[in-house]
């Protein structure tokens, strides 16, 4: 479970390297799709018409969506291997329902000021 989780973060590191790669494709190219400020056409392509976005609000909302994409991918994986942690520890306490030896281990850390005897031997003195 635990190697989910980390390979699910690998996952989302290689998601963002892609997407960075595709951005700085894309970028350079803006430039060329018009000056709204000046031309009808990229006003219309760029900013949209008639209450429908246009590329530079759309290009906005999926960059959004990859930053969140790509925090869901560090969040999930490591949620998972936090879950990991806890299933590793429900196994431990499912273990002391069933083997006897790790329970009287557990009960023998667990003890109290109770009395250790110590053993003697006797010392000949010669």
């Amino acid at each position: 479970m635990r190697r989910s989780g980390e390979a699910i973060q690998t996952e989302g590191g290689e998601f963002g390297r892609s997407v960075n790669r595709l951005r700085a494709q894309l970028e350079p190219l803006i430039p060329y799709f018009g000056n709204p400020e000046s031309d009808e056409a990229a006003q219309i392509f760029r900013r949209g018409m008639d209450g429908h976005p246009g590329f530079d609000s759309a290009y906005e909302d999926l960059s959004t969506a990859v930053r969140n994409l790509s925090e869901a991918y560090k969040q999930i994986g490591s949620s998972v291997v936090a879950m990991s942690k806890n299933v590793e520890a429900a196994d431990w306490a499912s273990m002391v329902d069933k083997n006897k030896i790790v329970k009287e281990l557990i009960e023998f850390a667990q003890r109290e000021n109770d009395q250790i005897s110590v053993p003697s031997t006797p010392v000949e003195r010669g």
